[in-house]
């Protein structure tokens, strides 16, 4: 549909495939997750898509990976209450220390704590500044590519961002974990009605005198989500499909937020260095199966 040179807005297909689309959605939110206003308007925004002109149904198919993950991460707002395993905090840490701890003035402590010793206003900035591209830089990178004419590319950029964030969520649902803010204000307390916190990142509010990570975060759908930590995979995605599309200043750019937003992870006390090394390994699975699914379907004809 993507190479049609037609557009028939009310089509009986379109129809079909709207309606269908339609049914799924509000039996979802409405009877499993719980509708909210911003479903609403994701789900007007996807109809205007849709029916409004050729070029904006190209684009809702292009960017429909991309928007399946949104609709996704809101849906694990539903763990807080079906979450059937036990949720891990003390022991994460412990583990954690264990591995990638720090010997320092005779005791071992975590590279989190480690870095929490040595913090600086700079460094704060930093943190905030690399941490918060992770939102505007994908969805930058993938209008940089619709607009390019790479339909192609972006649709297959947004589908290793799906496939990878799908690897992730079964962290989230098989081993539910507590952020290392977590842990150093409860303990080892499991508290399900915690609301997400900015912790480090309210370092960078402070400084800018704006709370958008305190905004971001209290609207957090999954606190106990830190394993993986997916802010580390997708700059690893960004940089791939950059250097695919062979544009080495982007290259550059997402390499060094790459850095920037692993180190943020650690200073900011959002994630465990477990989390981030995990993250990885998502972004390298996430691509290789994005990579053979689509060679295997572009042979199909």
């Amino acid at each position: 549909m993507l190479n049609s040179n037609t557009f028939e807005r009310f089509s009986r297909n379109s129809i079909k495939v709207f309606l269908f689309f339609t049914l799924l959605f509000f039996t979802w939110f409405v009877f499993v997750v719980g509708i909210q206003e911003n479903n609403i308007i994701l789900f007007g925004l996807i109809s205007v898509l849709f029916f409004a002109h050729k070029t904006t149904r190209k684009f809702l198919y292009c960017f429909s990976p991309f928007i399946a993950f949104v609709l996704l991460y809101d849906s694990l707002r539903i763990l807080h209450d079906l979450n059937l395993f036990s949720i891990h905090t003390s022991d994460l840490f412990a583990l954690d220390k264990s591995i990638f701890g720090l010997n320092h003035e005779g005791s071992r402590i975590s590279l989190n704590e480690y870095l929490l010793l040595h913090r600086n206003s700079v460094l704060d900035f930093l943190s905030g500044a690399f941490y918060l591209t992770w939102v505007p830089f994908p969805l930058l990178f993938g209008f940089y590519l619709f607009l390019k004419k790479e339909y192609k590319l972006v649709f297959n950029f947004w589908l290793c961002f799906l496939i990878t964030n799908l690897i992730g969520f079964l962290g989230y649902i098989f081993y539910p974990a507590a952020p290392p803010w977590y842990y150093f204000e409860f303990g080892s307390e499991v508290i399900k009605d915690t609301i997400g916190q900015p912790a480090g990142l309210g370092w960078f509010d402070d400084i800018i005198g704006f709370p958008v990570f305190t905004n971001m975060y209290s609207q957090s759908a999954n606190v106990f989500g830190a394993v993986p930590s997916l802010h580390a995979a997708y700059p690893m995605i960004l940089s791939y499909y950059s250097f695919k599309n062979k544009n080495i200043f982007l290259s550059v750019i997402f390499l060094i937020t790459m850095l920037g937003i692993w180190f943020a992870a650690l200073y900011t006390t959002h994630h465990y260095m477990i989390d981030v090394v995990l993250g990885m390994l998502c972004a390298v699975l996430g691509i290789f199966v994005s990579e053979q699914f689509i060679k295997k379907t572009t042979k199909i004809k």
